[in-house]
């Protein structure tokens, strides 16, 4: 709908209408849309937010692909530091 917010990392299910913001990292579904859960706990939400990789160069991203994709938090933390 219009106006409406979707969160990074955030799963949309297929035929669902999003009436409301979704929060970053949360699925949600239905009709109106409604939070299913969460994909990771609040902490690990606040880290991916803070290191937002996907606003990256495309250069580092392709170069820590396998980091990123390997969903471990100290080694994305670090790539982020460099």
């Amino acid at each position: 709908m219009p106006g409406v917010k979707i969160g990074d990392g955030a799963i949309i299910s297929s035929r669902s209408v999003v009436v409301s913001d979704v929060a970053p990292y949360t699925v949600v579904g239905g009709n109106p849309a409604r939070l299913i859960r969460q994909r990771f706990a609040a902490e690990t939400i606040a880290e991916l937010q803070a290191i937002a990789w996907w606003n990256w160069p495309i250069e580092k991203i392709t170069h820590h692909l396998s980091v990123i994709v390997a969903g471990d938090m100290g080694a994305l933390r670090a790539c982020a530091d460099v």
